[in-house]
């Protein structure tokens, strides 16, 4: 088989879609077409990156290292640093650093990171002193940070140049460091930032003007502890293609991106949603097996006193039960219908929460919201729920029932779908930590019990 279509754009959108679709066929073609493959490469590393991705990690190992390797850590450049720190450990520790040496250093840092702990020393061990300083230098921060994220690729400029200067040292820059010329920052004698030039005011500048003339002084910048959070907001908020990084002495240590910035807000919803249920906030499909198990087992465990807690709640309604066995069968309906109900709340407010579109002085306003939207489903479904059961049940009292219990516990879903991720972030804790097991707590418990404890005062 052979591919034929026209242009190389093609040939890497055809190759990557039949590696996503048949891995192991795409890895035994390349293998007999290397020549495709390092056209691929210098044409699209994004594109390979994405191929190697899809296959084997075994095959991607021997493709990657077949390549030069200022080729090869292009592409890891471009991979995502799971899936670049599985094909490395396929490799012995010194070909990894030879490979890793060639990549930018915080994309380099990331894919180190992702290491397993034994891997990891052993090949910071491997690299030269250089690139091993700068990258053990960027791991002191924290993932999630500002120094976590940050680019050290930084272009800047010292106070003292003129316009026409400044102009003249752009077009060395750039060859330096190409894409990453997003702004030019201005810094005084001890490198501490002082502000940042536009390409536009320079080129309209008097080429014998001062750079503080042209500069824009006191520029946004983020500390290298700063939360993504807070520097995603920072960017969006003023439509800035990147932001200065600095540290406790206020001296230019790197930036932000937004493409970097974007991919960290899609992280933290990420974790938001897999803090949700008990998952590891930083889990993914490519977490060793024992540490994810290490990270859910606790929050089953939880899931298991729940469900002794529910259990023993309903203990005491076990004579209604058996003597109105089509009780059990609605029971599901009640807790299902308030879960659901108190699901959405709870998205809506952590959702807020993670835009910072909800400080702490509006949150109790948040909370009567969705109490009253739960009110409002309540008066919806109640009836509709009523008839339901008793239809089902073919009895006017356990209709009454059903309609009664599935309107109360709508009610506690709304106000416990949106109070539970507040109270947890007044606690000083995750307001995505496990709330959606706590919330089931509630509406299994209000929905079973008081289901059974209105059918045993009717029936």
């Amino acid at each position: 088989m052979r591919f034929r279509v026209p242009g190389p754009r093609r040939v890497a959108e055809t190759l990557r879609e039949f590696a996503r679709r048949r891995p192991v066929e795409a890895a035994e073609y390349i293998e007999t077409h290397r020549d495709e493959w390092e056209a691929l490469v210098e044409e699209s590393p994004e594109t390979a990156a994405d191929v190697l991705e899809a296959i084997d990690e075994e095959s991607a190992a021997g493709l990657l290292t077949d390549l030069e390797f200022h080729d090869a850590g292009e592409v890891l450049d471009e991979m995502s640093a799971e899936s670049a720190a599985d094909v490395l450990e396929e490799l012995n520790p010194a070909t990894a650093a030879d490979l890793i040496e060639e990549m930018t250093a915080d994309q380099a840092a990331d894919l180190i990171g992702a290491l397993e702990e034994d891997e990891r020393e052993a090949v910071l061990a491997s690299l030269e002193p250089g690139p091993a300083a700068e990258i053990a230098a960027l791991l002191q921060y924290a993932p999630d940070s500002a120094g976590g994220l940050m680019t050290t690729e930084v272009a800047s400029l010292p106070t003292g140049l003129t316009a026409g200067e400044a102009i003249e040292a752009l077009r060395r820059l750039h060859g330096e460091f190409g894409n990453n010329l997003y702004y030019v920052y201005v810094t005084d004698y001890t490198q501490k930032l002082a502000g940042v030039v536009s390409f536009r005011d320079l080129v309209f500048a008097r080429p014998g003007a001062g750079l503080d003339e042209v500069m824009i002084a006191e520029p946004y910048s983020v500390h290298t502890d700063t939360d993504r959070e807070e520097l995603a907001e920072l960017i969006d908020r003023h439509n800035l293609l990147a932001i200065p990084v600095v540290n406790t002495e206020g001296r230019l240590v790197g930036m932000v991106t937004v493409g970097e910035a974007m991919r960290a807000v899609q992280a933290e919803a990420t974790e938001d949603i897999t803090q949700m249920v008990g998952a590891g906030a930083e889990e993914s499909v490519y977490t060793p097996i024992l540490r994810s198990v290490r990270r859910r087992l606790p929050w089953l465990l939880v899931n298991l006193v729940i469900g002794v807690l529910i259990a023993i709640a309903l203990g005491p309604f076990e004579k209604i039960i058996a003597n109105t066995p089509k009780l059990a069968v609605l029971m599901p309906m009640v807790a299902l219908l308030g879960g659901n109900s108190g699901a959405q709340s709870l998205a809506v407010i952590i959702r807020a929460m993670a835009l910072g579109d909800l400080p702490r002085g509006r949150a109790m306003r948040a909370v009567r919201r969705e109490f009253l939207v739960g009110i409002t489903n309540a008066a919806a479904l109640t009836l509709l729920a009523g008839v339901t059961g008793g239809l089902f049940a073919r009895d006017l009292r356990v209709g009454i029932v059903m309609g009664f219990a599935v309107g109360l516990n709508l009610i506690v879903a709304g106000a416990a779908g949106a109070g539970i991720p507040v109270i947890l972030r007044r606690l000083g804790l995750d307001p995505a930590l496990a709330s959606n097991i706590f919330l089931t707590l509630v509406t299994d418990i209000v929905g079973f019990a008081g289901f059974l404890f209105t059918a045993q005062l009717l029936l």
